[in-house]
């Protein structure tokens, strides 16, 4: 069982990555903004009923905060160990994007990497977060909502994925772009 600082380290930085007040996670869970603000610091070891409120409140699960594990400070993805993910678009069509680094429980970032060929066409649904796109290679064209955008080479685009957004490549040569997405912790890309 962790000790009653890295419950409350845990409980703070849940809260930091969803970017509450202690006010908002006190009004959430019907507890004491002063109350929580004990736990985070170490102060008091909370009660398996005021961890299930907190977690509650912050959208993640009760054993987060008092599962036996080891949480990196930073987390080392080698190139052979990038996982392909596969998505289906809003038409149905199968698109593949490469996950450059690992999940650790606390990330809310990811980096991802697409290669597509002239002509590809992508829409992705609306989901909670935002995404900065860079095109390594290429001519690449983002549409959001009724704007589009055209990168070449060296351009970037950032956007909230709240409208989802189509990608496509434009031109006879394939195209690479990454993208840096920041997401409610815990949510599908």
């Amino acid at each position: 069982m962790p000790t009653k600082d890295e419950v409350g380290r845990r409980v703070r930085m849940a809260r930091f990555r969803r970017n509450m007040t202690l006010k908002e996670v006190a009004q959430r869970s019907g507890m004491s903004a002063t109350h929580i603000s004990e736990i985070e610091r170490g102060k008091t070891s909370p009660t398996i009923g005021a961890l299930q409120r907190i977690a509650a409140a912050l959208n993640e699960r009760s054993a987060h905060f008092v599962e036996e594990r080891d949480t990196p400070l930073a987390v080392l993805t080698k190139r052979r160990e990038r996982a392909g993910v596969f998505f289906c678009d809003v038409e149905g069509h199968v698109h593949e994007t490469e996950r450059v680094n690992n999940d650790p429980p606390w990330a809310t970032l990811r980096l991802f990497r697409s290669v597509s060929g002239p002509g590809d066409r992508a829409e992705r649904s609306p989901k909670a977060g935002e995404v900065v796109i860079l095109t390594v290679r290429g001519m690449i064209r983002i549409t959001v909502g009724d704007e589009s955008y055209v990168l070449r080479e060296g351009d970037t685009v950032q956007f909230p994925l709240e409208n989802g957004y189509v990608i496509e490549t434009l031109g006879e040569e394939e195209s690479e772009a990454l993208g840096i997405g920041v997401y409610p912790a815990r949510s599908a890309w």
